[in-house]
This record gives C-alpha cells, structure tokens and sequence, in this order.
C-alpha cells in the first residue's frame, strides 16, 4: 500500500513539473512587457474647427431681459472678427484636450429720436480644457471619459449719440410749457401733488415721446446677443428730469422768499424770476440730457463652470469614422453647462483629417446683475492634423 501511495504521488509530480516546463517553452523568450510609457509615444492633435452657430435664450442685465433668437447668417452680417483652436495631446490612455473660441460681434442702429443712432458691440470668449482617460481601447471603438473647466468671457458696449440740437428744442419747449405751472406753484396756486402731476404729464408728452420706445424695443430684441444696457432709460430720463424740475424750483423759491414780498409785489416778482430764468434753465436741462442721452455703457463678466462626461469613437474602417462627446457641469454662479457634439470623420491621410457634425452648448448663468441663459448650437466643420 506503501508503494503504492509512493508511486502516485511521484506520477502526479512528474506531471505538474512537465506541465510547468511546458509553460515556461510556450512563453516568449523577451524580457517582460514593455510599459505604456515605454511603448507608447505622445500623439499630438491641431484642428481648427469651424462652428456656424446661431444662439437663442435670453440675456438680462438688473433686471430687464432681451429676448435673443439669432441665426448664423445673421451672425455673419454683423461678424467682426472669429478665431477658433483646438488641441489635443494622447499618450497611451491618458490624454489632454483644450480649445478656445472667439467671436466680436457689431451692429449699429437708427434711431432718430433724441438718441440719434446706437452701436452695440460684444465679445464671447469660451476656453475649454479637460484631462481625459481611456477607459476601453478596442481595434474598432475606443470610450474614455473626462473631466475639465469651461471658462466663458461676455463683453459687451452700448454707444449712445445722441441728437443736440432736437435735445436743445426739446428743452426749450419743456421749460416754455411748464413755465406757468412753476408760477402757479410759486403762488401756492396749486398744491404740490397737482404740480407734481402736471409735471409728469408734460415730461411725458415733450421729453419722453421725444425719446420713443424704439431704442427698448431694440434691446429686448437685438440683432446680436447682447444684453439690454441701456435699461429702463425713459423711466430714468424722466425722473432725472423731475428732479432736476424740483431742484429749479426750490432755487426760485429760495430766491422770491428772500425779497419779503406779499400779494401783487410778489406775483410780479414770481413771473420775472421765472421768465429771466427760463432760458437758464433751458440751457442746462438741455446739458442734463446730452449727458444722459449721449452716453457709453459697459460691463465686462465672466464665470467658470467644471464638467464631466464621455468620449466615444468607432472607426468603420481605416478612412471612415464617428465620434461624440457630452458633458455636462456647473460652477458657483451658473446653475448649469452642457455641451454635445457629434461628428463624422474622414482620414484623407493619416496625419490630415475632416470632421462635419453637429454641435450645442448651453450656459445657464445669473450674478452680479447679469443673465445668460443661452444656447449656441449649428453644424461644425472641423479640420486638423494629427503628429
């Protein structure tokens, strides 16, 4: 039994150690395998990609919104200037991407009122960059996923030319018909609140009829996506000039209560301070307006937004291909970035590649005073080199 027992524990040693030598033939003879670093030299990607985006969404600046709904063709007849560059570095399963987008915008405007014409200008700015890792690597497919920061710049400047000698008239005609109720109100002929409400009738009917709403209609639908600077600026205009009223008043007042005049003395008094202040006030309400009316306004913002998402490729064949790619993120201020972008690519060579496709992205972002709930989209055509 002994012998027995002997002769099979040496049979089943004789054949793990035949099937470990047999293991040891089959494999290559090198060294171990050669690491990623080793065997995989850096890839580098140029491309310029050609993005025919139109936007849509809304912009608001304190409060008051533009509604915005413009095409790319349109975006062309305003276009001052557009740079786009992307670049990509891959080593192995490891790889980085960055890409930066520029667009300046103009337009100018008629308006024919006492704001003669306007000129709008904006500048987008969009800097993307991310670090990316290849989470399968088939001969046919590829999937990796990513992460970065997407920076977005908005710029934008209203010009107000305004129209001085309407301004002149205007004004002229103003202190001309409010004339009489600053004596009545002198007098105590009228009370306070009836003056006052005189006052903002005749504003209303020589000033800010004067001013029109065809600037305010263009800003809530402008012809290029910018927000409505100039605001509310009849509401404005007209309390600058209540004001500006009510300060005059309280001048002509100080005035005739320093000559201690009663009854007919002072009514004479009233009416001659007020006819010799006439032009003076005129004059300087005319100023008032140009300021106001004649004017540059700006605001430079700007947010960061981080994002996450995948990368996929299939190659149909060596010539022939498809690729999307998604993210989505948010930064402090905004409440929400996304971006998709699906392509198709053609290899002409193996360094020279063309890619159409289709491309969106949207930004949801409100601080400071600002909106920009906006989304970009259009077809894209993409051309680069790969070393």
């Amino acid at each position: 039994m002994r012998a027995k027992l002997f002769f099979f524990a040496y049979a089943v040693f004789a054949v793990i150690s035949g099937l470990r030598a047999g293991t040891v033939e089959l494999q290559p003879k090198e060294s171990a395998p050669p690491t990623i670093t080793q065997s995989e030299p850096w890839q580098f990607t140029i491309a310029v990609p050609g993005w025919m985006a139109g936007l849509d969404g809304t912009i608001g600046i304190r409060g008051v919104n533009a509604d915005v709904d413009i095409t790319f063709p349109e975006i062309l007849q305003h276009l001052d200037m557009i740079f786009a560059l992307r670049a990509e570095a891959q080593k192995g399963p490891f790889g980085i991407f960055g890409e930066v987008f520029y667009i300046g915008l103009s337009d100018n405007t008629q308006i024919n009122r006492m704001i003669n014409n306007i000129h709008e200008q904006v500048d987008i700015t969009l800097v993307d960059g991310a670090l990316s890792w290849r989470l399968f690597n088939q001969p046919r497919w590829s999937l990796d996923i990513a992460a970065g920061m997407h920076y977005t710049n908005v710029y934008e400047r209203l010009e107000l030319h305004s129209d001085p000698t309407l301004i002149q008239q205007t004004s002229e005609r103003f202190v001309n018909d409010i004339a009489a109720d600053l004596r009545e109100r002198l007098d105590q002929d009228i009370s306070n609140s009836e003056f006052l409400q005189i006052l903002k009738s005749t504003i209303q009917e020589n000033i800010i009829s004067r001013i029109g709403d065809r600037l305010e209609d263009h800003e809530r639908h402008p012809s290029i996506p910018i927000g409505p600077l100039g605001g509310r600026i009849r509401q404005k205009v007209a309390n600058i000039v209540e004001d500006f009223i009510d300060v005059k008043l309280d001048a002509l007042r100080a005035r005739i209560d320093a000559l201690h005049l009663r009854g007919e003395a002072r009514r004479a008094a009233v009416a001659r301070a007020v006819n010799q202040a006439k032009t003076q006030i005129a004059n300087q309400l005319a100023i008032t307006l140009n300021l106001k009316l004649g004017q540059t306004l700006a605001r430079d913002d700007y947010w960061l937004a981080g994002y996450g998402g995948p990368r996929f490729r299939y190659n149909f064949n060596k010539t022939v291909y498809t690729a999307v790619r998604g993210e989505v993120g948010r930064g402090v201020a905004s409440d929400l970035m996304w971006e998709v972008e699906g392509v198709v690519g053609l290899n002409w060579t193996r360094s020279i590649f063309t890619e159409v496709g289709y491309r969106a992205l949207g930004s949801d972002f409100e601080d400071n005073n600002f909106k920009f709930d906006v989304v970009m989209h259009g077809p894209q055509i993409t051309t680069g080199i790969t070393f």
